[in-house]
């Protein structure tokens, strides 16, 4: 519906405002309008680069519309929307307990000389499950994993007023720390503390949509107040050598044992085997008594002078005889009697004596 001529608009009437823009298109205003449109879109750079490591978030009037990925791409002229370009894979780091040379400290933190590795006090004790104090210093490293979450739901850790992940992660450590003794952080219970901190400070991040991705939680220094160092450094010591002489008795144990179970498998086998041969050698015996009687049942007066003459050349072995004809004359010139022994002299007598009296009873 056409305007009245009544009508007023910025203080002019609709009349005279219609007469003005006919003056503007008669006069080549239309070239004027088109070159300032395009003098606009130049300015407000429609094309624009998102890099390899980062992720464009293009604002509408301060309000995110969408979220693009590295490469070239398009958008309103400013004013209408702007660009953000956060880097989504640089590392970022936070530290609790203590405070690297490249960040700044407070006026109400410790004043330390430049340069150097500054302890924060106020943050680094706390008490531990079985009510002792020692001093912990955590260091957090994380990326941005949502990058519209991070830009609009996060406020940056460079703020020492209390940034959020940091927050996090001190009062994690804190539950954390109090619930192991004090000698999990000291001693072997490093790896098992950061794994529960990590896997802990990420859950409550995506809870409060902070947009982040924790890569890595790593406990730095971990020491007594230094009031009591020393005594800790004492019952240290006193574990260290317990645990010495543990492993000296362990060693020792495992060498006694395989040596005495193979000296008593050595008695064993030797005991076994000369049973095996007792045994062998009575039966062999046996065997060969059998045979004896066997044939003493065939021929008993042969079998008898047999085993007669058997015995005598057994029992000859032992003793220094001679054995000479009972008819012989001229003894005396041919042996040296002196080097003789009266015993086996006697023998070889008892010998000759028992043959002949075996002789007669025949």
């Amino acid at each position: 519906m056409p305007l009245d001529d009544n009508v007023i608009i910025l203080g002019k009437s609709a009349q005279d405002w219609r007469r003005k823009v006919k003056g503007i298109f008669r006069s080549g205003g239309i070239t004027a309008l088109v070159l300032l449109i395009l003098f606009f879109a130049v300015a407000g750079r429609p094309y624009f680069t998102v890099g390899p490591t980062e992720n464009g978030l293009v604002l509408r009037f301060g309000k995110h519309v969408r979220t693009l990925p590295p490469g070239l791409h398009v958008k309103w002229p400013w004013p209408i929307e702007t660009v953000l370009t956060p880097d989504v894979q640089q590392i970022r780091r936070i530290t609790i307990g203590y405070r690297s040379p490249d960040q700044q400290l407070s006026s109400r933190r410790s004043q330390e000389t430049p340069g150097a590795k500054v302890p924060v006090h106020d943050e680094s004790l706390m008490l531990t499950g079985d009510l002792n104090i020692i001093m912990v210093e955590l260091a957090v490293q994380y990326r941005i994993k949502d990058p519209a979450a991070f830009m609009f739901n996060f406020r940056e850790p460079g703020d020492e007023t209390g940034a959020t992940l940091k927050d996090i992660c001190e009062s994690t450590l804190r539950r954390v720390i109090g619930d192991y003794g004090v000698d999990a952080p000291l001693t072997g219970g490093k790896a098992a503390i950061e794994d529960e901190i990590q896997e802990n400070a990420q859950e409550l991040a995506d809870q409060y949509g902070l947009g982040l991705l924790l890569t890595s939680v790593n406990l730095q220094d971990v020491q007594p107040p230094v009031e009591v160092q020393p005594s800790f450094k004492s019952v240290v010591t006193a574990k260290e050598n317990k645990q010495k002489y543990i492993n000296e008795a362990l060693g020792y144990q495992n060498g006694e044992i395989p040596r005495a179970k193979g000296k008593a498998a050595g008695i064993i086998n030797e005991a076994s085997g000369y049973a095996r041969a007792r045994v062998l050698k009575a039966q062999g015996e046996v065997e060969r008594f059998s045979a004896v009687l066997a044939e003493y049942r065939k021929a008993k007066d042969v079998t008898t002078l047999r085993m007669y003459l058997e015995a005598l050349e057994e029992v000859a072995r032992k003793i220094d005889l001679t054995l000479v004809d009972a008819n012989l004359k001229g003894l005396l010139p041919l042996l040296d009697l002196s080097t003789r022994q009266i015993p086996n002299a006697t023998a070889g007598a008892d010998v000759q004596a028992s043959t002949d009296d075996w002789r007669m009873e025949q």
